[in-house]
Protein backbone atom coordinates (compact mmCIF):
# COMPACT_ATOMS: atom_id res chain seq x y z
CA UNK A 1 0.00 0.00 0.00
CA UNK A 2 1.31 3.37 -1.09
CA UNK A 3 2.10 6.32 1.64
CA UNK A 4 -0.78 8.37 0.08
CA UNK A 5 -3.49 5.59 -0.27
CA UNK A 6 -2.81 4.92 3.43
CA UNK A 7 -3.00 8.36 4.81
CA UNK A 8 -6.27 8.58 2.47
CA UNK A 9 -7.95 5.20 4.03
CA UNK A 10 -7.21 7.48 7.53
CA UNK A 11 -8.73 10.36 6.80
CA UNK A 12 -11.77 8.78 5.62
CA UNK A 13 -12.24 6.65 8.95
CA UNK A 14 -11.86 9.64 10.77
CA UNK A 15 -14.38 11.38 8.24
CA UNK A 16 -16.85 8.03 8.87
CA UNK A 17 -16.52 7.92 12.73
CA UNK A 18 -16.98 12.14 12.54
CA UNK A 19 -20.39 11.01 10.25
CA UNK A 20 -21.59 8.25 12.23
CA UNK A 21 -20.97 9.98 15.86
CA UNK A 22 -21.76 13.28 14.95
CA UNK A 23 -23.79 13.55 11.96
CA UNK A 24 -26.66 11.32 12.05
CA UNK A 25 -27.55 11.69 15.23
CA UNK A 26 -29.05 15.07 14.60
CA UNK A 27 -29.54 15.30 10.89
CA UNK A 28 -33.30 14.94 10.34
CA UNK A 29 -33.39 17.49 13.35
CA UNK A 30 -31.60 20.24 12.16
CA UNK A 31 -32.58 19.77 8.72
CA UNK A 32 -36.45 19.83 9.53
CA UNK A 33 -36.15 22.87 11.95
CA UNK A 34 -34.14 24.61 8.95
CA UNK A 35 -31.34 24.87 11.98
CA UNK A 36 -28.06 26.29 11.13
CA UNK A 37 -25.25 23.56 12.76
CA UNK A 38 -22.90 26.08 14.79
CA UNK A 39 -21.70 23.23 16.53
CA UNK A 40 -20.74 21.37 13.26
CA UNK A 41 -18.72 24.11 12.07
CA UNK A 42 -16.73 24.11 15.22
CA UNK A 43 -15.78 20.67 14.43
CA UNK A 44 -15.37 20.75 11.22
CA UNK A 45 -12.56 23.30 11.67
CA UNK A 46 -11.07 20.94 13.84
CA UNK A 47 -10.89 18.28 11.21
CA UNK A 48 -9.42 20.34 8.11
CA UNK A 49 -12.07 20.55 6.17
CA UNK A 50 -12.32 24.27 5.76
CA UNK A 51 -9.11 23.40 3.87
CA UNK A 52 -9.14 20.00 2.21
CA UNK A 53 -8.15 21.31 -1.10
CA UNK A 54 -6.32 24.18 -0.64
CA UNK A 55 -2.24 23.64 -0.64
CA UNK A 56 0.01 22.34 2.38
CA UNK A 57 1.91 25.30 1.76
CA UNK A 58 -0.66 27.96 2.66
CA UNK A 59 -2.05 25.31 5.63
CA UNK A 60 -4.82 23.29 3.86
CA UNK A 61 -4.59 19.44 3.36
CA UNK A 62 -3.85 19.48 -0.21
CA UNK A 63 -5.83 16.36 -0.84
CA UNK A 64 -6.37 15.23 -3.88
CA UNK A 65 -10.07 15.26 -6.10
CA UNK A 66 -10.52 11.66 -5.89
CA UNK A 67 -10.43 11.87 -1.93
CA UNK A 68 -11.88 14.63 -1.89
CA UNK A 69 -15.15 13.55 -3.12
CA UNK A 70 -14.99 10.52 -1.64
CA UNK A 71 -15.08 12.83 1.80
CA UNK A 72 -18.20 14.40 0.21
CA UNK A 73 -19.70 11.57 -0.94
CA UNK A 74 -19.40 9.66 2.20
CA UNK A 75 -20.90 12.72 4.55
CA UNK A 76 -23.88 13.53 2.11
CA UNK A 77 -24.82 10.00 1.97
CA UNK A 78 -25.99 11.12 5.75
CA UNK A 79 -26.70 14.77 5.35
CA UNK A 80 -25.85 17.13 2.39
CA UNK A 81 -26.08 20.70 3.97
CA UNK A 82 -22.99 20.41 5.80
CA UNK A 83 -20.99 19.44 2.14
CA UNK A 84 -22.68 22.87 1.26
CA UNK A 85 -20.44 24.99 3.96
CA UNK A 86 -17.47 23.67 2.94
CA UNK A 87 -17.91 22.98 -0.46
CA UNK A 88 -18.63 26.69 -1.70
CA UNK A 89 -15.98 27.90 0.59
CA UNK A 90 -13.55 25.67 -1.15
CA UNK A 91 -14.40 26.62 -4.57
CA UNK A 92 -14.05 29.79 -3.58
CA UNK A 93 -10.49 29.10 -2.20
CA UNK A 94 -9.81 27.56 -5.48
CA UNK A 95 -10.30 30.20 -7.16
CA UNK A 96 -7.62 32.25 -5.26
CA UNK A 97 -5.66 29.78 -5.45
CA UNK A 98 -5.57 29.21 -9.12
CA UNK A 99 -5.76 33.06 -10.27
CA UNK A 100 -5.00 35.02 -7.38
CA UNK A 101 -1.86 37.39 -7.27
CA UNK A 102 0.65 35.88 -4.98
CA UNK A 103 -0.52 38.26 -2.04
CA UNK A 104 -3.79 37.74 -2.18
CA UNK A 105 -2.81 33.69 -1.76
CA UNK A 106 -0.85 34.55 1.04
CA UNK A 107 -3.59 36.83 2.57
CA UNK A 108 -6.30 34.75 2.14
CA UNK A 109 -5.78 30.91 1.83
CA UNK A 110 -3.75 30.61 5.33
CA UNK A 111 -7.24 31.97 6.84
CA UNK A 112 -9.80 30.11 4.70
CA UNK A 113 -7.95 26.64 5.13
CA UNK A 114 -8.86 27.24 8.93
CA UNK A 115 -11.97 28.33 8.68
CA UNK A 116 -11.06 31.80 10.81
CA UNK A 117 -12.44 33.45 7.43
CA UNK A 118 -15.07 31.60 5.65
CA UNK A 119 -17.71 32.05 2.76
CA UNK A 120 -18.59 31.35 -0.85
CA UNK A 121 -18.85 32.34 -4.08
CA UNK A 122 -21.40 34.16 -6.03
CA UNK A 123 -22.75 33.05 -9.51
CA UNK A 124 -26.03 32.81 -9.99
CA UNK A 125 -28.88 36.14 -9.98
CA UNK A 126 -32.73 35.64 -10.42
CA UNK A 127 -32.14 35.87 -14.24
CA UNK A 128 -29.55 34.26 -14.81
CA UNK A 129 -28.87 30.48 -13.15
CA UNK A 130 -26.71 27.87 -15.60
CA UNK A 131 -26.38 30.67 -17.91
CA UNK A 132 -23.70 32.97 -16.51
CA UNK A 133 -22.89 34.86 -19.46
CA UNK A 134 -26.53 36.11 -18.73
CA UNK A 135 -25.92 37.78 -15.42
CA UNK A 136 -26.25 41.50 -14.62
CA UNK A 137 -24.06 42.85 -11.91
CA UNK A 138 -21.84 45.40 -13.03
CA UNK A 139 -18.51 46.23 -11.77
CA UNK A 140 -17.80 49.36 -13.19
CA UNK A 141 -13.76 51.08 -12.86
CA UNK A 142 -13.45 54.47 -10.38
CA UNK A 143 -9.75 55.62 -10.01
CA UNK A 144 -8.09 52.50 -8.61
CA UNK A 145 -11.78 50.82 -7.40
CA UNK A 146 -14.84 49.16 -9.06
CA UNK A 147 -18.43 50.19 -7.95
CA UNK A 148 -20.13 47.11 -8.31
CA UNK A 149 -24.17 47.30 -8.35
CA UNK A 150 -26.44 44.70 -8.40
CA UNK A 151 -27.97 41.36 -6.58
CA UNK A 152 -27.28 38.07 -6.19
CA UNK A 153 -29.55 35.29 -5.78
CA UNK A 154 -29.22 30.79 -4.09
CA UNK A 155 -25.71 32.08 -2.47
CA UNK A 156 -24.94 29.23 -0.47
CA UNK A 157 -23.67 30.42 3.10
CA UNK A 158 -25.04 33.86 2.11
CA UNK A 159 -25.73 34.62 5.21
CA UNK A 160 -22.82 33.53 7.38
CA UNK A 161 -19.79 34.09 4.42
CA UNK A 162 -17.13 36.54 5.63
CA UNK A 163 -16.25 36.78 2.22
CA UNK A 164 -18.32 36.54 -1.63
CA UNK A 165 -16.12 35.77 -4.52
CA UNK A 166 -18.72 37.45 -7.19
CA UNK A 167 -19.09 36.78 -10.80
CA UNK A 168 -19.67 40.65 -12.25
CA UNK A 169 -19.70 42.20 -16.21
CA UNK A 170 -16.04 44.59 -16.20
CA UNK A 171 -16.84 45.68 -19.27
CA UNK A 172 -19.14 46.46 -22.26
CA UNK A 173 -17.32 42.94 -24.53
CA UNK A 174 -19.21 39.69 -25.75
CA UNK A 175 -21.12 38.08 -22.90
CA UNK A 176 -18.54 34.99 -22.36
CA UNK A 177 -15.62 37.60 -22.63
CA UNK A 178 -16.23 40.53 -19.74
CA UNK A 179 -16.74 38.70 -16.89
CA UNK A 180 -14.05 39.32 -13.38
CA UNK A 181 -13.67 37.34 -10.44
CA UNK A 182 -14.02 39.71 -7.63
CA UNK A 183 -13.44 39.31 -3.92
CA UNK A 184 -15.88 41.31 -1.63
CA UNK A 185 -15.63 41.33 2.21
CA UNK A 186 -19.72 40.79 3.43
CA UNK A 187 -19.50 43.91 5.67
CA UNK A 188 -18.76 46.21 3.51
CA UNK A 189 -21.22 49.00 3.30
CA UNK A 190 -23.97 48.20 0.40
CA UNK A 191 -23.78 45.01 1.19
CA UNK A 192 -27.30 43.65 2.17
CA UNK A 193 -27.99 40.04 3.02
CA UNK A 194 -31.63 40.18 1.90
CA UNK A 195 -32.80 36.95 2.97
CA UNK A 196 -32.42 33.45 3.87
CA UNK A 197 -34.17 31.29 1.13
CA UNK A 198 -37.05 28.50 1.61
CA UNK A 199 -35.73 25.27 -0.54
CA UNK A 200 -37.04 22.04 -1.19
CA UNK A 201 -34.78 20.27 0.71
CA UNK A 202 -30.68 20.90 2.56
CA UNK A 203 -32.85 23.37 4.85
CA UNK A 204 -30.24 23.53 7.09
CA UNK A 205 -27.15 24.99 4.47
CA UNK A 206 -27.15 28.93 4.74
CA UNK A 207 -28.87 29.86 1.17
CA UNK A 208 -29.49 33.98 0.89
CA UNK A 209 -30.26 36.54 -2.02
CA UNK A 210 -27.61 39.29 -1.63
CA UNK A 211 -27.62 42.64 -2.68
CA UNK A 212 -24.90 44.90 -3.73
CA UNK A 213 -25.78 48.63 -3.86
CA UNK A 214 -22.55 50.70 -5.07
CA UNK A 215 -20.56 48.36 -2.87
CA UNK A 216 -17.10 50.11 -3.57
Amino acid sequence: MSHDASVEQQILATIDKWVEQELRPIAREFDQADEYPSDLVEQMKELGLFGATISEEYGGLGLSASTYARIVSRICEVWMAPSGIFNSHLIMASCVERAGTQAQKEHFLPKFATGELRGGIGLTEPDAGSDLQGIRLVAKKDGDDYIIRGNKMWITNGMQADWMCCLVNTSEGKPHMNKSLVMIPMDTKGVERSRKLHKLGMWASDTAQIFLDDVR
